[in-house]
C-alpha cells in the first residue's frame, strides 16, 4: 500500500526537457536561424581592415536559470561575406578553416588603433585574435558572482551547442564584469577544436616580462612529442604619455578690457574666439613594432635585449582626445542657442528702459503727425521729458545692461559711416559673387546666410560677444533695441544703411538681410522721388511737354501724315503726350504712323521671401471658380495696367497692337508685305486673340495717365514702416534665430 502511494505522488517524467536542455536548444536554434553553419569562406582581409572596416552586430535574448542572457554576433562586413553557400559548394579537405586562417595571418598582428574618429571601435576579441566573425554569450548584469561550477556549465553548454549546430565560428562566454573583457570560448571547424582561454594577473611574473620567458610558456603549452619548428614572432611596444607638459595652457578667453576699460577693441569684435581653454589631447600613444621575426634573430632577456625602440623598423603614433573639451567657440554657440530659446519680450527684459530711450526722441506714429502736431506741448510730453532728464542725470544708460563704453564701439563697428575715422569700413562689392563664392554657394545651397563682413554678419558676431561676455540676454535685447532705433533714424533722415548688398532683396540670403535690403530700396526710392519733386517744381508741366515735343520731333524726311515736316498733326490740349522717355528707333504707330515713344514706367515692386509667400497664400485662398480666376488675374495684372496707362499717355492714338509690339514682341507675328508707313504687316498671336484675354480687358480699362500721376505700385513709405515694425516687434529669441545662420 505504501509503495503504491509513493509511486503515485513521486513519479518523475524523464521525457520532459530540463532548463539546461531548453537553453542549449534555443542556443542552437538561434545559430541555425542566423544561417551561420552555411557560411562559406570569405576573401582574405587587407592589412588594418579589422580596425577600419564596418562591423555589424545582431543580438538575441535567452533565459536560463532565472538569468537573462544575450547572444551577440559580431561580423565584419566585407565583399562576399553575406553570400550563403549551396550544399554542393564543398571546400578542399586540406584547406584551413576560415577562423584558423585569420588567426595565423601576420597581417592581423597589432591592427592599427582607431583614435576616436567617430567610427565604431572593433571588439577587443577581433583585435586580440584577428577574427572577423564570432559569437558572445553574456549576462545582462555580468556573472561575476557565479561560481566556477556555474561557469563550467555555461562552457559545457556552448561546447554542445557548437558541436550539434556545426557552428564554424568561435563562440565565447563573457565572465566577470563587462569592463574586464574576460572571455572563454571554443571553435570547432573541419575536425579541429580551438579553445580560447585567458588568465588575468594582478602582477606580471618576472619570467614573463621578457621575450625569452614568453617563448618558454608558449612552447610548454604545445603538447606534442614532435620537435617544434622555430617560432615566428611579432613584437610591439606601446608607450602612452598622459602628462607631457607642466606649462600653463596658452589659449585664454578674449579680454575685452585689454585697454584697462577705456574702450572696446574693434578687432576683437569682428571675430569669434577659437580653441580649447585647456589641452584637448588626453594622451599620446607611440607604437614600436618588429613584425615577423625569427626566434633566433633576436634576444630579449633580463641581462640583454635586442629590442631597442629606437631601432624598431615600424613606428606609429596616435592621439587620444578629450571626450568633451571646453572650447571657446562651443561656449559661444551654446549660450547663443540659449538666447535663441528665449521666450521673453524686450519689454520683459528691459522694462521702462525702452520708454526712457524712446522718449528722448519723440517717435511719430505716422507721417502726418509732423504736420498735425500742435506746437503747444502737452502735459504727458513734459512729464516724459522730465523723466528722461532725470534718468540721464542719474546715469540711467550707464547702469543698463550694456554701458556706453561698450555700446558706442559696437555701434561704430556696425555703422562705420557714422565715424569719420573708422578703421573698418564695409567693402564696396558686398554681395558680389566670385568663383570661390560660387563654389561655396554650391556647398551651402540650402543654407540662407548673409554676405561675409556685411551688416548682418557683423551683427551676428557682435551679438554672440554680447550674449557670452558683455551682459547676456538682457544686453543682447538692448543692443537689438538700439539697432532698430538706428534703422528708424536712417529712414527718417533718408540715410542709406551700410553693409547691405545693393539691389532688390536677394532671396538666397537670410530674411533679416532681405528686410534690410528692402529698407534700403525704400530709402533709394524716397530719395529719387524727392529729387524728382525738386526738379519738377522748377518747370511747369506745360514747359516740360513742349520741351519733350521739341526734343523728340521727327526728322524732316518723315513721310506725310507720320508726324514729319509741316504736316505733323497737332494734338489737342486734352490729349497731349506726356511721360516720354525716348523715341523707339524703328517702330511707328500702326494707325497714325507717328513714331512710337518708350514711356517712363513705374519701377517693379521688390518682394522679400515672406511677402512672396503671403502673396501666394492669398492667391491660393481665392479658390478655383471663374470669379476667383478673374480676381486673381486682376491682382496679377496691376503692373501691366500701369504700363499700359503710361504707354497710352506717351503715345496718343495707340492701339493694343502697338503696345504688344513694344511690350511683348513674341506675341506679334509678322507677315509678308508692308503697310502704308513702310512697316511690316502682322497680327496678334493666338494667345492674345482668345476671348476674355486679360490683356484686352486691361487695355480697354487703361487711361492715358503718366507714371508720375499714377498711384504708386510700390509705396516705399508703407513698405519701410512694415519693415521697421517687423524689426521692432521681433522678440530677442526671434532675433537669435534670425542671426543663427549668419553666425554659423
Amino acid at each position: 500500500m505504501n509503495e503504491e502511494i509513493d509511486d503515485q505522488h513521486f513519479h518523475y517524467d524523464f521525457t520532459a526537457a530540463s532548463e539546461w536542455e531548453m537553453f542549449m536548444f534555443r542556443l542552437e536554434e538561434i545559430i541555425r536561424e542566423w544561417k551561420i553553419p552555411q557560411l562559406k569562406r570569405g576573401p582574405l582581409l587587407k592589412k588594418g581592415e579589422l580596425s577600419t572596416g564596418k562591423w555589424e552586430t545582431k543580438t538575441e535574448n535567452i533565459n536560463f536559470a532565472d538569468v537573462e542572457f544575450r547572444l551577440t554576433r559580431h561580423r565584419l562586413l566585407v565583399d562576399s561575406s553575406d553570400d550563403i553557400s549551396s550544399p554542393l559548394d564543398e571546400e578542399n579537405e586540406e584547406s584551413k578553416s576560415q577562423v584558423l586562417e585569420d588567426i595565423m595571418r601576420f597581417e592581423h598582428d597589432f591592427p592599427p588603433h582607431s583614435m576616436d574618429n567617430g567610427t565604431p571601435q572593433p571588439h577587443p576579441l577581433a583585435v586580440w585574435y584577428g577574427i572577423r566573425d564570432f559569437l558572445i554569450l553574456s549576462a545582462w548584469s555580468g556573472i561575476s558572482s557565479y561560481s566556477e561550477s556555474k561557469v563550467k556549465i555555461l562552457l559545457s553548454s556552448i561546447y554542445v551547442a557548437v558541436n550539434n549546430s556545426n557552428c564554424p565560428i568561435p563562440l565565447f562566454v563573457q565572465v566577470h564584469e563587462t569592463t574586464e573583457h574576460y572571455y572563454l570560448g571554443v571553435c570547432e571547424a573541419r575536425g579541429l577544436r580551438t579553445e580560447f582561454e585567458m588568465i588575468h594577473l594582478k602582477r606580471t611574473p618576472p619570467h614573463c616580462k621578457y621575450l625569452t620567458g614568453l617563448l618558454n610558456v608558449f612552447k610548454s603549452k604545445i603538447t606534442s612529442a614532435m620537435s617544434t619548428e622555430p617560432v615566428t614572432i611579432s613584437v610591439q611596444f606601446t608607450y602612452i604619455l598622459t602628462d607631457w607638459t607642466s606649462n600653463k595652457w596658452t589659449q585664454e578667453p578674449p579680454d575685452f578690457d585689454f585697454l584697462n576699460g577705456q574702450t572696446l577693441g574693434v578687432k576683437e569684435l569682428g571675430k569669434l574666439p577659437f580653441g580649447a581653454t585647456f589641452d584637448p589631447v588626453s594622451e599620446l600613444q607611440l607604437y614600436a613594432r618588429w613584425p615577423q621575426l625569427a626566434e633566433a634573430a633576436v634576444v630579449d632577456s633580463e641581462s640583454y635585449s635586442d629590442l631597442e625602440p629606437c631601432r624598431a623598423p615600424e613606428w606609429s603614433v596616435g592621439v587620444r582626445m578629450v571626450e568633451r573639451p571646453n572650447c571657446l567657440l562651443g561656449e559661444h554657440f551654446d549660450e547663443f542657442l540659449q538666447f535663441c530659446l528665449c521666450k521673453s519680450t524686450a519689454r520683459d527684459l528691459l522694462g521702462d528702459m525702452i520708454d526712457v530711450a524712446t522718449a528722448e526722441n519723440i517717435n511719430l506714429s505716422s507721417s502726418l503727425s509732423a504736420i498735425t502736431e500742435s506746437r503747444v506741448p502737452t502735459i504727458s510730453k513734459v512729464i516724459r521729458k522730465a523723466k528722461v532728464q532725470h534718468q540721464l542725470s542719474k546715469g540711467g544708460y550707464r547702469d543698463g545692461p550694456l554701458s556706453h563704453d561698450y555700446l558706442l564701439p559696437i555701434l561704430y563697428f556696425l555703422f562705420p559711416d557714422a565715424d569719420s575715422k573708422s578703421e573698418n569700413p564695409y567693402a564696396e562689392n558686398i554681395g558680389s559673387h566670385s568663383s570661390s563664392d560660387n563654389r561655396q554657394e554650391e556647398q551651402l545651397l540650402n543654407i540662407k546666410s548673409a554676405p561675409v563682413d556685411s551688416l548682418v554678419w557683423r551683427l551676428a558676431v557682435v551679438m554672440s560677444h554680447v550674449v557670452h561676455t558683455l551682459g547676456g540676454i538682457r544686453a543682447a535685447a538692448y543692443l537689438w533695441f538700439e539697432f532698430t532705433q538706428e534703422m528708424r533714424y536712417r529712414w527718417d533722415k533718408c540715410i542709406l544703411i551700410p553693409g547691405v548688398a545693393p539691389g532688390d532683396p536677394d532671396l538666397r540670403t537670410c530674411l533679416l538681410h532681405q528686410k534690410l535690403q528692402m529698407l534700403n530700396r525704400c530709402i533709394e526710392r524716397r530719395l529719387a522721388r524727392e529729387r524728382e519733386a525738386r526738379a519738377t517744381s522748377v518747370d511747369t508741366e506745360d514747359t516740360d511737354t513742349e520741351s519733350d515735343e521739341e526734343f523728340f520731333d521727327c526728322s524732316a524726311d518723315a513721310p506725310a501724315g507720320a508726324g514729319g515736316g509741316g504736316d505733323r498733326p497737332r494734338h489737342s490740349l486734352w490729349n497731349r503726350p506726356a511721360g516720354r522717355l525716348t523715341r523707339h528707333p524703328q517702330l511707328r504707330l500702326l494707325r497714325t504712323g507717328e513714331p512710337l515713344y518708350v514711356p517712363v514706367t513705374q519701377q517693379h515692386t521688390p518682394k522679400t521671401e515672406d511677402q512672396q509667400q503671403e502673396d501666394e497664400d492669398v492667391l491660393v485662398q481665392l479658390g478655383t471658380d471663374e470669379r476667383a480666376a478673374q480676381l486673381r488675374a486682376r491682382i496679377m495684372s496691376a503692373a501691366l495696367l500701369s504700363d499700359m496707362e503710361c504707354f497710352k499717355a506717351a503715345n496718343p492714338g495707340a492701339v493694343l497692337e502697338d503696345f504688344i509690339r513694344w511690350y511683348s514682341p513674341p506675341d506679334w507675328k509678322e507677315e509678308d508685305g508692308v503697310d502704308e508707313f513702310g512697316q511690316k504687316k502682322g497680327c496678334l498671336s493666338v494667345r492674345m486673340q482668345l476671348k476674355g484675354n486679360p490683356w484686352v480687358e486691361a487695355w480697354e480699362a487703361a487711361k492715358p495717365v503718366p507714371a508720375r500721376r499714377q498711384k504708386r505700385l510700390f509705396d516705399d513709405t508703407r513698405e519701410a514702416e512694415k519693415v521697421l515694425h517687423w524689426l521692432e516687434a521681433a522678440r530677442p529669441g526671434d532675433v537669435g534665430r534670425l542671426l543663427l545662420a549668419p553666425l554659423s
